[in-house]
This record gives structure tokens, C-alpha cells and sequence, in this order.
């Protein structure tokens, strides 16, 4: 039997990077993307004046940058057989401790929580039983972004970069 595999790509804290935006909508392929906020202007920017429709579902949250966008806060997606809770992680002061979106997530039936915020370092931390945190990192600060490999239910997490020289 074939295995079903999708890839995913996750990206957080644009902050005006508007060309690491397009390069990413341009040269990455994904079967979804979740964009964790605080960069909504950057991604329509792309999207609609820059004309970059990827043929993939985007499913994206507001961070606390990104006044006025009417976006909600978190999402809860299924996608390749795991449960996504995506948030952009300021509601739960991430900054701080990961257990309140660790929680949250974990009350929803997540499988996996996506969050951003924290301009850090990318990181996947999982504990027994509980949802593993991703944080794809800042494309702001670092230039990277996350990419989740999904083969039959089960993840595989790594990071990419955009090319220094944007």
C-alpha cells in the first residue's frame, strides 16, 4: 500500500519582509500553509497585488501587529490526518511559558500546536501524550520558516531559509 504523504509550510513574524514573503509563495510547494500572523498586509500584499494564488489551502490567524485585520485569533485544522490548533501565540503569553498553549491545545484534541511570536529561535518540543509546540521561527529576524512533513499521520519537522540576499 502507498504511503499518503503532504507537506506542509508554516510561517510566522513577516513584519514587512515582503519580499521573503513572495519568496517563499514562489519557490516553496505545499499541499497547505499556515501563517501565524503579525505580517497579514505582507501576505495579501503578495497574494493579491503580486498576483502569487498558490493552489494549496492558507490558513492564517492575526498576531498582535496586525491591527484592523479581522482574522481570529486561533484555528483549529485537520490536514493529512493530524489536528493542527494554529495560533500566532500572544493570547497565551509564549513569551512567558508554552503550558497555557500547550493546554489549550491539548483540550481541543490537537495534535500539534503551531505558534510564532516569539522572534526566538525555531523549535519543536513534544512530551509524551500531550500536542508537540512548533515554532516555525521568525522570517523576520532568523529568515526561516517551517516545513511539516506529514507522511500517514505522522510528522516530521524541519526549517527552511530564505536566501540571504533578498
Amino acid at each position: 500500500m502507498a504511503q499518503e504523504s503532504y507537506r506542509v509550510l508554516v510561517v510566522s513574524d513577516v513584519h514587512g519582509r515582503l519580499n521573503q514573503m513572495r519568496w517563499v509563495l514562489k519557490n516553496e510547494t505545499g499541499d497547505a500553509l499556515f501563517f501565524l500572523g503579525d505580517g497579514l498586509y505582507d501576505l495579501e500584499t503578495a497574494l493579491v497585488r503580486n498576483r502569487m494564488q498558490p493552489d494549496y489551502p492558507i490558513y492564517r490567524v492575526r498576531g498582535n501587529c496586525d491591527i484592523g485585520y479581522p482574522d481570529p485569533l486561533e484555528g483549529l485544522a485537520p490536514f493529512g490526518g493530524v489536528l493542527f490548533f494554529y495560533t500566532h501565540g500572544h493570547a497565551y503569553n509564549v513569551k512567558a511559558s508554552y503550558e497555557p498553549l500547550r493546554e489549550t491545545a491539548n483540550n481541543r484534541g490537537a495534535d500539534v500546536a503551531l505558534f510564532g511570536h516569539t522572534h526566538a529561535k525555531a523549535m519543536v518540543r513534544g512530551i509524551g501524550g500531550m500536542p508537540t509546540l512548533f515554532n516555525p521561527g521568525s522570517l523576520r529576524d532568523t529568515g526561516s520558516y517551517g516545513v511539516i512533513t506529514i507522511t500517514d499521520g505522522v510528522c516530521e519537522f524541519g526549517w527552511k531559509r530564505v536566501p540571504d540576499d533578498l
